[in-house]
């Protein structure tokens, strides 16, 4: 795991550096990000050119995450885990959740970013503080982040008397800076000439960052063990390539993916996929209209308010939209996709315009963050995919508001700090600002897939109905 003493450090910039070295040195490399995030995957994906993933305590436990890992590696050399935060930041004022305790549910040795700008001698008793903090601790090495050679120089030897290792650092430079906007960094698509600008910063780590010490910290890692056999069996079904075809369900899915539309958990794509289930991405922005032959809808989430004058001029799909969902295609609509499906959508310039209209609240970009972290969603009203009875862990993280957010659900900060209602419950429609995660979530990704199925029986009878 490469982690930081808090946000801002400079772990992501530092993970895509690693990752790309590693591939240079001819490994196989997988990535994975802890926590709830969206655009540290699509970076590492830039930089490796395959998926990634997702390692959530909350929304997976301790071997579902074990699970997930085992799953993501297969048999690649070594696998690259991005902390969140900082390295004890869970729920909360608490450590759940977080990267102390993932590294610790998954046997990880910690590699820690620290930017000592600043400090002098104080750097040491804040990475001291650190090591002491929780024990064990899981951290092996520092890796000092925007230095010049001589302050490394200096710094060295007296980190090293802590009785940690310094794996190397990090020069100052300008070559690949990350941006960020109100829902984080910007993407790796979204940075022109992002891989040249990784090659150049490459070539400055290359003889700062001390690749050998690295490999042999990731050499040291226990196996990773299943102790739920649930989990252990599934593992091993999925790194033998088994699949019960039984329980497969032949569905086509349509997912919404461009631009405007981007934050998608990867585990949920492999879901899908395990199921029997064929993803069938479409592009709000630019395609005419639904993809044929849909059996459900997935709208994710992402920059709708940046992209809302274009997608008000599609017409023709957003006319698809609704006619689709009015017409009884089971759709979860998460939080951008929520946005998507109501009447209205107003950008930063205060310009309106028009959405899919299936539901009749009016979205507007708030003054600042409305929600952010880990909630359990309860279902107080109606029935969601059929379903009377449902408990969901989600998170939520949007600059966004609605006029209408919904009240079927209970939403309860995972912290305790607070609840609220939300989103919009029926039997073929989820819509609202949380995001779900489908692994830990079985009963709704489930629900979603009987409901798809019923509506794949019903459209092949001639018969259709609303949500």
């Amino acid at each position: 795991m490469i982690a930081g003493v808090g946000s801002g450090c400079g772990k992501t910039t530092a993970v895509c550096g690693i990752l790309y070295g590693l591939k240079k040195l001819g490994l196989s490399v997988q990535a994975f990000k802890s926590g709830p995030d969206y655009i540290d995957p699509m970076f590492h994906k830039k930089v490796l050119g395959t998926e990634g993933g997702n390692l959530d305590l909350f929304f997976s436990g301790e071997d579902g995450v074990r699970c997930l890992l085992a799953e993501g590696m297969g048999q690649r050399d070594i696998a690259i885990v991005e902390g969140a935060m900082g390295y004890y930041d869970g729920i909360g004022m608490t450590e759940a959740a977080g990267c102390h305790a993932l590294a610790q549910a998954a046997g990880l040795p910690v590699v820690l970013v620290v930017d000592p700008a600043g400090m002098g001698l104080s750097v040491c008793a804040m990475i001291q503080g650190f090591l002491r903090y929780r024990q064990p601790s899981a951290i092996r090495g520092i890796l000092l982040n925007r230095v010049s050679r001589t302050r490394y120089e200096t710094l060295k030897p007296f980190v090293e008397k802590l009785g940690v290792s310094v794996l190397g650092y990090i020069p100052v430079q300008t070559d690949l800076v990350l941006e960020s906007r109100h829902l984080g960094l910007v993407t790796a698509d979204e940075i022109e000439g992002f891989l040249p600008k990784l090659e150049r910063f490459y070539n400055r780590i290359r003889h700062t960052i001390h690749w050998e010490l690295l490999l042999g910290l990731a050499a040291e890692a226990p196996p990773v063990l299943i102790r739920d056999n649930r989990f252990a069996d599934e593992a091993c079904n999925l790194l033998s390539g088994d699949r019960d075809e039984k329980k497969a369900v032949k569905l086509r899915i349509g997912i919404a993916r461009d631009e405007a539309f981007c934050f998608l958990y990867e585990e949920n794509l492999r879901y899908l996929e395990r199921r029997g289930c064929e993803p069938v991405f479409f592009s709000p922005l630019r395609d005419k209209g639904l993809p044929a032959g849909l059996d459900g809808l997935i709208l994710c989430g992402g920059y709708p308010e940046l992209y809302a004058g274009s997608l008000s001029e599609n017409t023709e799909m957003r006319s698809s939209v609704r006619e689709a969902v009015a017409g009884g295609m089971p759709c979860i609509a998460e939080c951008g996709g929520f946005l998507y499906l109501q009447t209205s959508l107003t950008d930063h310039t205060g310009a309106v315009y028009e959405m899919a209209g299936v539901l009749p609240g009016r979205g507007c970009l708030a003054r600042g963050l409305k929600r952010f972290g880990y909630i359990e969603l309860t279902l107080e009203k109606g029935r969601l995919f059929g379903l009377e009875k449902l408990s969901v862990h989600a998170h939520e993280f949007h600059y966004c508001d609605c006029s209408e957010p919904g009240s079927d659900f209970l939403a309860k900060k995972a912290s305790g700090a607070g609840s609220w209602q939300t989103g919009v419950a029926a039997d073929r429609l989820y819509a609202g600002f949380p995001h779900i995660y489908f692994r830990g979530n079985e009963a709704f990704a489930e629900g979603f897939l009987a409901q798809a199925g019923r509506y794949k029986k019903q459209m092949e009878a001639g018969k259709g109905r609303g949500f």
